[in-house]
């Protein structure tokens, strides 16, 4: 049910993901896959990356599919130093490497003040010309950032850094962000969606297409 949930909410954003072709797909802070193997299904190249080694196992299992017409390539590491090991362990590195479609969602805003704005520019860089990108986070009332408890799905309780954006300024951040990495301004169409599952909580949905 997450699969088809994560697949319909993709199509709402990016109807154009049915048509894939030879096109590839970078899913950022990918957990533990679903998006990854929602775009495989559909006929994408996928890699994904994460920098937890537990939901990267955890991807692996679920993306050990037969069914899936090109398995995912899943990586492990750090995003913004751009070191990775594959399944192997061999050292991997996708600095350079464009897509035709990255995703990261629920991922900026876990970085400390300043990485924020180079995590946005980093995604938006692996854009190839005429790709996509699409950002997704929480929408609040007001800025604010720090370390917040977060309750894991088994209990587990620790202390993570959370930024907490209004509408506006994540829409703006993007918009600077693929200026500086597009070198042109480019329409940025947000959404804004009600969290069916948290009451008062909003998400908003980012997407920014590369000049081709």
């Amino acid at each position: 049910m997450r699969q088809e949930n994560a697949k319909k909410w993709l199509i709402q954003r990016l109807p154009e993901i049915t048509t894939a072709g030879q096109r590839t797909a970078l899913d950022v802070g990918c957990a533990d896959g679903t998006h990854s193997r929602v775009l495989s299904a559909l006929g994408y190249t996928v890699t994904g990356v994460d920098f937890s080694a537990q939901m990267i196992s955890a991807a692996r299992e679920l993306t050990d599919d037969p069914t899936l017409p090109n398995k995912p390539s899943l990586l492990h590491g750090e995003f913004l130093a751009g070191r990775y090991v594959d399944e192997d362990g061999t050292r991997a590195r996708i600095d350079g490497a464009r897509f035709d479609l990255v995703l990261a969602t629920a991922f900026v805003h876990l970085f400390p003040p300043d990485a924020d704005d180079d995590a946005v520019r980093k995604v938006l860089s692996h854009v190839a010309p005429g790709g996509t990108a699409l950002l997704s986070t929480t929408a609040a009332m007001s800025n604010r950032r720090g370390l917040e408890l977060k309750v894991g799905a088994g209990g587990q309780v620790a202390r993570r850094w959370r930024n907490h954006y209004t509408l506006e300024y994540f829409v703006w951040l993007v918009r600077e962000a693929a200026r500086d990495v597009f070198g042109v301004k480019v329409p940025v169409r947000p959404w804004v969606v009600v969290d069916p599952d948290s009451e008062g909580k909003l998400w908003v949905d980012v997407v920014v297409t590369r000049p081709a």
